[in-house]
């Protein structure tokens, strides 16, 4: 059965030798060239090659980037003209086998094929008889008995001929052709179609390039890629100070996740964070319209509406301008000159990287390439990259060529120099309360700048006569002559200690409508108690963290750095020293009170020496203190009044209880009788002593109200 099947495939390839000649002179496969692999996951794939006359070139993608390349991929024959390239629909096996009177899994077993074709003229050959030519009737499978006694599966086929009906089994056959080219045609069309899509991973793209004589051809497309990731190494001399360098070499690790090799290539690598994106562009859309109703005499169909980071002196003059009510300062000229080009940049950024692909190698300016010959015995990097810095992104371009296998990786060095760098002790409370982290400060001094990448640290030993790893770090991106600190141990010979205090001063003040507004000195203080190792110096850097309002007074603002989230305050300490300082930060805020709230106690204050206000508000303030003063003295003897009479109401209650409980009249009752009448006397007495305090208080909060309403400076 398997025999016959491929007799059939064979034949029905045999018959489409004269389409493969249609292909222009120059037909190939395309070469990559090229490899520029991006930070942002994204690879601009370059292909050079020589074309002569009319030419077609093609080659294979991965069905996934189809999209990709639809939207990127662009051209360059300056001799020639563009044909235009053709691929395969995204489902095309399902539309080929539309059109066709047999499905793929007909296609693959011969007797469902025939059945198909029923009534069609073919012509049988082998099995030891003459050949038989006739229109299928049917082919059917049927068990034959082997010589062993087991059994076996064949397939009977029947054919009229003029002579009658012949039969015949398909596996005695040696060959069976269909007469009608038209069926032929069919058949060569799907086994094509079958090739060419023969994987729903893959799409061939064919690119025709018409034109006159021999010229070259570069195409260049972006596709998705795994992005190239970072690898520093950073070599520290041995010793304190300030002006130390150190050797730093940057590996790229680079992936080949394509379905072919890469020969020879031009490698760069780019770093940058670009605006990418996927469109659906192999997708087949049909745009929905509206359906519109039967036209009536006399119906009417209206429209339808639609609708009609600095130093921290240099920050808190700006904030200070903001806040306070100074005028908002203008934007610097860089700025506006950043503001006015924002649309030519963002195009710019667009075209960066198919630019770049597709300039003249042979016209490429030389730079300087990264080398070091100084610290140990490190290897100089034979083919760091020359870098370069474009509007939005850094490019790192090898002077050599590499070849990479499909689904291989590979390092390359990017970066190999020395750059300046100072040892600090990078105190951060929140990761140790006690210690800091032993800490490098990296200045990038060269012409570019550094991609993000894990950082692994060698300090050189004359012990060992050579290098030790003392830690890794994360080095974040660092900016041309930009610095960054990058932490690689804990530093537990050198200790922190810190106290807080906190305390709030009232300053200015002011007084309407009987509402006082307080300006409010809120002053935190931390105080920094450093104690560096006997026999080492440190210069320590603190992280205070900034704390929403507040400004840092002192140490000096121009002398403090200021990130994000923290200030960073550098303390240099001797050997063996214990050194104190204190970071202050303070909050400027006004708080309201209502004056007809306060306690004599706070009039009195105010009176005094509470607050910053002139001799005569104190004097109001002291006589509202006397009138506040008067109003609790009667609030005193209302309290007492009030204590006597619930004394006397509660003795009454106890006084009719036993005159209830005594029978007659007695002695005992009239005593009961006569205290009664005497403490209705006192309750009288009381009531309007209590009136007339009432009385007076209210004349006193009336006056007090009349002073407080009369009070404004």
């Amino acid at each position: 059965m398997k025999r016959f099947a491929a007799t059939v495939l064979i034949a029905a390839l045999l018959s489409t030798s004269a389409l493969s000649g249609a292909r222009a002179e120059g037909t190939g496969e395309i070469p990559v060239d090229r490899v520029i692999l991006s930070t942002s996951g994204l690879a601009n794939f370059v292909h050079k090659m020589q074309v002569k006359d009319n030419a077609t070139v093609e080659f294979p993608v991965r069905f996934e980037q189809v999209d990709d390349i639809l939207k990127s991929l662009i051209i360059f024959d300056k001799q020639g003209r563009l044909g235009g390239v053709t691929l395969p629909g995204k489902k095309p096996l399902e539309q080929v086998f539309k059109d066709l009177p047999f499905s793929q899994g007909q296609l693959s077993n011969p007797m469902l094929l025939m059945n198909a074709y029923q009534g069609a003229s073919i012509t049988l050959k082998g099995g030891g008889n003459a050949a038989i030519t006739g229109k299928i009737v049917q082919v059917e499978p049927e068990q034959v008995a082997l010589d062993d006694g087991r059994t076996t599966t064949k397939h009977r086929i029947s054919v009229m001929t003029s002579e009658g009906m012949r039969q015949a089994l398909l596996e005695d056959l040696q060959s069976i052709s269909f007469d009608d080219a038209k069926i032929r045609g069919e058949i060569t069309r799907a086994l094509d179609s079958i090739r060419e899509n023969g994987t729903s991973e893959r799409r061939m793209l064919t690119v025709s390039l018409p034109g006159e004589g021999a010229r070259p051809v570069t195409l260049s497309y972006v596709v998705d890629a795994p992005l190239w990731k970072t690898a520093y190494r950073l070599v520290l001399p041995e010793g304190e100070g300030k002006d130390k360098k150190g050797l730093l070499q940057g590996w790229a690790v680079v992936e080949n996740m394509t379905a072919s090799d890469w020969n020879n290539v031009d490698m760069t690598l780019v770093s940058g964070n670009p605006v990418t994106f996927r469109q659906s562009l192999y997708e087949s859309y049909y745009v929905p319209r509206p359906e519109i109703p039967v036209q009536v005499f006399g119906r009417v169909m209206p429209r339808t509406d639609s609708g009609a980071v600095s130093t921290a002196r240099d920050m808190a003059r700006r904030e200070y301008g903001n806040v306070v009510g100074g005028a908002p300062s203008a934007p610097a000229p860089a700025m506006m000159k950043s503001m006015s080009g924002r649309g030519e940049r963002s195009r710019q950024q667009a075209m960066e990287m198919a630019a770049d692909s597709v300039a003249s190698y042979e016209g490429d300016a030389s730079f300087a390439s990264g080398g070091y010959g100084g610290m140990s015995n490190v290897a100089q990097a034979a083919s760091a990259a020359q870098s370069a810095e474009a509007t939005t992104q850094v490019l790192f371009r090898f002077p050599d060529r590499f070849s990479l296998k499909s689904g291989q990786s590979m390092m390359l060095p990017f970066v190999s120099r020395e750059v300046p760098m100072e040892r600090i002790a990078l105190y951060q409370p929140d990761t140790h309360p006690r210690h800091p982290l032993a800490a490098v400060e990296m200045k990038n001094d060269g012409e570019t700048g550094l991609p993000p990448g894990v950082l692994t640290l060698y300090e050189e030993s004359a012990l060992l006569k050579g290098t030790s790893f003392v830690g890794d770090a994360n080095l974040p991106v660092v900016a041309r002559g930009d610095k960054r600190m990058v932490s690689y141990a804990l530093d537990s010979k050198t200790t922190i200690d810190r106290e807080q205090k906190s305390r709030s001063t009232e300053g200015r003040i002011s007084v309407a409508q009987g509402v006082m507004r307080t300006a409010m000195t809120t002053r935190q203080e931390t105080v920094y108690t450093i104690k560096a190792p006997e026999k080492e110096e440190r210069t320590v850097v603190i992280e205070h963290p900034r704390m929403g309002d507040y400004q840092i007074v002192s140490p000096d603002p121009k002398d403090v750095e200021v990130t994000e989230t923290h200030y960073r305050v550098r303390v240099p300490v001797k050997a063996g020293e214990k050194k104190t300082f204190s970071v202050v930060l303070e909050h400027q805020g006004w708080q309201s009170y209502t004056i007809a709230s306060f306690s004599t106690q706070q009039l009195v204050a105010y009176a005094t020496s509470r607050g910053q206000i002139d001799a005569g508000a104190r004097k109001a303030f002291a006589r509202m203190a006397d009138v506040r003063k008067s109003m609790d003295e009667i609030d005193r003897k209302a309290q007492e009044l009030e204590r006597q009479r619930n004394t006397i109401f509660q003795d009454q209650q106890r006084v009719r209880e036993n005159l209830r409980s005594l029978s007659g009249t007695s002695d005992v009752q009239q005593r009961y009788l006569k205290k009664l009448n005497e403490q209705e006397d006192q309750i009288s007495k009381i009531d309007a002593m209590r009136d007339q305090l009432a009385a007076q208080r209210q004349k006193l909060e009336g006056d007090l109200n009349k002073m407080i309403a009369e009070l404004s400076f």
